[in-house]
């Protein structure tokens, strides 16, 4: 039966489910990719998506404005490094045609598997990501908030702008950071099941964490602080109210991912507990 080729639609997430679980198993040893991950990028106006069928999905290729690329191909699949290269000289061509002068992509920290196809295209290896893991076994943390803060709870009509304008601030220039417009952010936390922890000072948001989960385990989407109020314990007792939700949900561990080279937010984890368990590659080219 020949390869058929289309636009992934919101319909195709239920499919992707499945590739996607046997895809990260074998690239990064235990399934990374929520449903609701897929739905939110599936919804996404910037991003268009080519969907590879063969009785059922074997392949798929997403790729952002912002040139966040993602490729994947069914690992049980016959040929599935050519169909993976495929996948990603579209992501290239279309990136050409779109405007989009430079590509990211993620992958495991094995040799194989992605990582030799990306090279073979023309993407370097050009940064680590680290997963790191707080175990909540017989720990119950309580955030320490410092004078004049404190914790606000979150409202998205109300706080939602302020919130998104606290993360992209917060991350700014930050390697690898991308300005999403609000709707995307939206849709990219919201709206894949993320609470917001929000850090209140003079009424005004001035830090947060976004908690939800991830594989079973808690997990920390970003952590955000406004610059001037840096240095105060802000970022810890976000945290530690992550870990302090997580504790009370009954989940066994909370998670989130560092740059590699981000050595400050690396210290703040590691003083409080937690510890690298998974390597992740980013991989770059130019167009």
């Amino acid at each position: 039966m020949p390869l058929t080729r289309r636009p992934g639609t919101a319909a195709d997430a239920r499919g992707l489910v499945e590739v996607y679980a046997a895809y990260d198993m074998v690239e990064f040893g235990e399934c990374d990719m929520e449903r609701s991950d897929i739905e939110a990028m599936l919804a996404l106006e910037d991003s268009e998506s080519l969907v590879v069928e063969d009785d059922g999905i074997v392949g798929f290729a997403d790729l952002a404005a912002n040139g966040e690329a993602e490729t994947l191909v069914d690992p049980s699949y016959d040929g599935a490094k050519d169909l993976h290269r495929e996948l990603l000289t579209w992501a290239v061509q279309r990136a050409g045609e779109r405007g989009i002068g430079r590509l990211e992509h993620w992958s495991g920290t094995s040799p194989e598997h992605a990582s030799r196809v990306l090279g073979a295209v023309g993407f370097e290896a050009v940064r680590t990501m680290w997963r790191m893991h707080r175990d909540l076994a017989a720990y119950r943390p309580e955030a320490v908030w410092p004078a004049g803060v404190s914790m606000r709870r979150f409202d998205l009509e109300r706080d939602g702008r302020d919130v998104w304008q606290v993360v992209m601030t917060s991350f700014a220039g930050a390697y690898g950071s991308h300005l999403r417009p609000y709707d995307d952010w939206v849709t990219r936390t919201i709206g894949t099941g993320y609470d917001v922890v929000c850090a209140e000072e003079d009424g005004a948001v001035v830090g947060v964490a976004t908690t939800g989960v991830r594989g079973g385990d808690g997990h920390v989407g970003q952590l955000a602080v406004l610059p001037e109020h840096r240095g105060r314990g802000i970022a810890r007792a976000l945290l530690h109210e992550c870990f302090r939700r997580d504790a009370v949900a009954g989940r066994a561990a909370t998670t989130l991912g560092v740059d590699g080279e981000n050595k400050t937010a690396r210290q703040l984890y590691e003083k409080a507990g937690m510890r690298v368990t998974k390597e992740f590659r980013r991989w770059e080219r130019d167009v």
